[in-house]
Parts: C-alpha cells; sequence; structure tokens
C-alpha cells in the first residue's frame, strides 16, 4: 500500500511540520496565544522553509494546501483565526486552478 496524502505520493516532513503546526496552535491555547502575539517567533524553531512559515504566518490557505496540509487543519486553522469563508473557498479555488496543469500525483 502507498502512503499518500491529497498532494503527494509520500507525505513529506515540510507538510508534517506544517500540519503540526497549525494543530498544535488549535488545540493548546498557550500556543494559539503564543502564535497570536508573534507568529514568527512562535515557528523559530519550527524546521519549515521561510517560504512555508510565510505561508503559515500570512494564511496563504492555497500554499498550504498545495504543500499539503490536511484540508481539516486549513479549515479549524481558518476558523480559528477568524478567516472569512470567502477568502478560504477563494484560495482554494485559486490553488486548484494552479493544479489545472499538472499531472496526478495521487
Amino acid at each position: 500500500m502507498t502512503q499518500s496524502n491529497w498532494r503527494q505520493t509520500m507525505p513529506s516532513a515540510e507538510a508534517y511540520w506544517m500540519n503540526r503546526v497549525l494543530y498544535d496552535i488549535h488545540h493548546i491555547h498557550s500556543d494559539l496565544q503564543r502564535y497570536k502575539a508573534d507568529p514568527d517567533a512562535y515557528m523559530a524553531h519550527i524546521p519549515l522553509a521561510d517560504g512555508m512559515k510565510a505561508a503559515i504566518r500570512d494564511n496563504d490557505i492555497g500554499a498550504m494546501y498545495l504543500a499539503g496540509v490536511n484540508p481539516l487543519l486549513l479549515r479549524a486553522h481558518c476558523l480559528g483565526l477568524q478567516i472569512p469563508e470567502a477568502t478560504f473557498v477563494a484560495s482554494l479555488r485559486a490553488a486548484g486552478q494552479a493544479l489545472a496543469g499538472e499531472p496526478d500525483h495521487g
């Protein structure tokens, strides 16, 4: 059986860490408070490329989805930070359009 997520044949370490950040900030109240106070400081010790940290900090839902983040964690992130539904949906639609020309990775 091949392991996969919605974007990658084998989930990457980067996808794991992005999922972990979103999980922690929305399941551990003190983490959410630290993240809201200073996202860059909160993620300073996380082994992610600057671009992926920026996607989290800037709430770039499409970029996070394309990097392999769990869609349910993305939804929880939007709800937890009160990101409007229209913004969430528009970002996912833009990501889908970006994928239109890519081969299937599943």
